[in-house]
C-alpha cells in the first residue's frame, strides 16, 4: 500500500494538467517525505497515528527517495556533476538532504518486524536516528529548497523546520526526563 502512494500521486500529477504542480513536482515529493517524518515524530503524543507510524516511515524514505531521483533529473539536467556549478551555500544544503536520505535507508531496510527480532537492541539504537534525520531533512528543506527562488513553499520551510525542532526538542526533553527519573 505505502509503495502505491507515490506512485499514484505521480499518476495524478501527470493526467491532471496542473501547470506549475506538475513541473516542481520533486519539490512537492521532499515536502511530502518531511510531512511523514514529522507524523512519525508526532506518533509518540498521537494514538490514533501510531498503527501508521511504519507505513509513515517507509513513505517517507519513498518520498525522499523519488524526490531526489527527481531533484538530478529536473534540477541537474540527469548529471550530478552539475552540483559543481551551484554556490557552495546551495550545495550544502543539497549534501544535507542526501546525508538524510542515505540515514533513511537503513532505518527503512530494518523496520519490519524480523529486522526488529535480529537486531535485538540495535535496532533502537539504530531507530533512534529518527528524529535527528528528520531535523537534518527539515535543515534541507529549508537551506536549499524551492531551487532557490522565493514561492509560497519556501515560505512554508520555514515554520516545517521550525516545528521540526520543536518535536525534535520535546522528545529530547523527554528522553531526559525518562533517564533522570530512573536514575
Amino acid at each position: 500500500m505505502v509503495v502505491l502512494l507515490p506512485l499514484n500521486l505521480e499518476l495524478l500529477l501527470r493526467l491532471a494538467a496542473l501547470g506549475a504542480l506538475a513541473e516542481r513536482r520533486e519539490e512537492l515529493y521532499g515536502f511530502l517525505s518531511l510531512l511523514s517524518l514529522l507524523l512519525v515524530l508526532l506518533t509518540r503524543w498521537s494514538p490514533g497515528l501510531r498503527p501508521y507510524r511504519r507505513a509513515l516511515g517507509l513513505a517517507a524514505s519513498l518520498y525522499g527517495l523519488y524526490h531526489g531521483l527527481l531533484a538530478v533529473q529536473h534540477v541537474l539536467q540527469g548529471d550530478a556533476s552539475n552540483l559543481l556549478f551551484l554556490s557552495p551555500y546551495t550545495q550544502a544544503g543539497i549534501w544535507a538532504g542526501v546525508a538524510a536520505l542515505l540515514g533513511l535507508l537503513p532505518l527503512t531496510l530494518t523496520s519490519f518486524g524480523w529486522a526488529q527480532r535480529r537486531m535485538g537492541r540495535g535496532w533502537k539504537r539504530l531507530h533512534r536516528a529518527g528524529p535527528w534525520l528528520t531535523l537534518l531533512s527539515a535543515l534541507h528543506t529549508a537551506w536549499s529548497g524551492v531551487h532557490f527562488g522565493l514561492s509560497p513553499l519556501s515560505w512554508a520551510s520555514v515554520p516545517l523546520l521550525l516545528l521540526s525542532l520543536a518535536l525534535f526538542l520535546l522528545r529530547k526533553r523527554r528522553a531526559v526526563s525518562l533517564v533522570t527519573r530512573s536514575s
